[in-house]
């Protein structure tokens, strides 16, 4: 799926290196559960990057660089490609200073955040990654949306017999990108993930879309995704949430920004120290009363973790899903595999 993924990038104008990053952050999603942020999402970056819009030539440069802080503009290039060159950066940095911070500025969407922090924990970082995103969040009562979804996702280094602590949540109730996937699917949505046009709940995706969707936690969302937006955007000189345009055949790139932060574990304790208090803290999770109904309690990224050793031989794919990708490899000259 991943070299399908490549050469469909490739066919419709990517560099080898950009398409290689995207397909593998597409993958990985899939293999994690997060299919909304999957291979379906190359619906997204084919039409921008036939028109142009996204660069698929072009390269990140590194605009400020600083012992522990830098600035990358992506100069409008695919947003996985921009990001995996962002964070590890960053780790590079963290390893000579022990911590640093990379924003990025002109670049597009990155996919799933959790790729990046997990490509941090994996080198034995402490990664951050955030985002802003085109605006489709409101509060209720909105009449269009005022900020993106703007995603978080956070990873520590795993521990033996304890895995990769991962978090990868939107400040919305849910990722837009669930809402498009169920309007895909011909289903209906819960009323609490969103609102309509007319700012009232609504169970139906096509309103929903043309609506906003929810912060998640009421007003605590609302703000934790307008200080991504300070982080992302602001920051680094990249367009805000209100600014982006989110529609693959828009006439301009999109100009997003992210912000990556990396801590070096071993730079403040020993690892097997810290990966004792890991253990530690798992254990308290795992093992804490619950009620004869519920189900084990797990810590975050568990459960992913779970899905993706149960996808190493095979990734499902809906019937709409298999429609959707089969037209993009015949529309790019790429025919889906099987």
């Amino acid at each position: 799926m991943e070299a399908w993924a490549r050469g469909l990038l490739r066919s419709a104008g990517a560099s080898e290196e950009a398409a290689t990053a995207t397909a593998r952050s597409l993958v990985h999603a899939n293999r994690r559960g997060l299919d909304s942020h999957g291979v379906v999402f190359l619906s997204f970056f084919l039409p921008r990057l036939r028109a142009g819009t996204t660069k698929g030539e072009a390269h990140p440069e590194i605009v400020v660089d600083l012992p522990a802080l830098a600035l990358v503009d992506g100069h409008d290039a695919l947003g996985p490609y921009v990001a995996g060159f962002a964070i590890g950066l960053c780790c590079d940095k963290a390893q000579r200073n022990g911590a640093a911070v990379v924003a990025v500025r002109n670049s597009s969407h990155f996919g799933a955040a959790s790729c990046y922090a997990e490509a941090a924990a994996a080198r034995g970082y402490l990664g951050v990654a955030v985002s802003n995103s085109d605006p489709g969040m409101g509060p209720p009562g909105a009449l269009r949306p005022v900020l993106g979804t703007n995603p978080l996702a956070m990873a520590a280094p795993a521990a033996p017999d304890v895995p990769m602590p991962s978090l990868d949540i939107a400040t919305s109730v849910v990722a837009q990108a669930r809402i498009i996937l169920a309007r895909r699917e011909g289903a209906t949505i819960p009323p609490e993930w969103a609102i309509g046009p007319d700012g009232l709940a609504t169970e139906d995706p096509e309103r929903a879309l043309s609506g906003s969707v929810l912060p998640m936690g009421g007003h605590k969302g609302f703000a934790l995704a307008f200080m991504i937006d300070v982080l992302s955007g602001c920051l680094s000189g990249a367009l805000l949430s209100p600014e982006i345009v989110g529609d693959p055949d828009a006439a301009g790139p999109q100009g997003t920004g992210h912000c990556f932060i990396a801590i070096h574990v071993e730079s403040l304790r020993a690892l097997e120290d810290y990966e004792r208090s890991l253990r530690k803290l798992a254990d308290a999770v795992h093992d804490a009363p619950r009620a004869g109904w519920a189900d084990p309690f797990m810590i975050p990224g568990e459960r992913e973790q779970r899905v993706a050793a149960e996808r190493m031989e095979e990734i499902p794919l809906t019937e709409s899903a298999l429609l959707l990708l089969r037209s993009l490899g015949e529309e790019f000259g790429v025919a889906f595999p099987g």
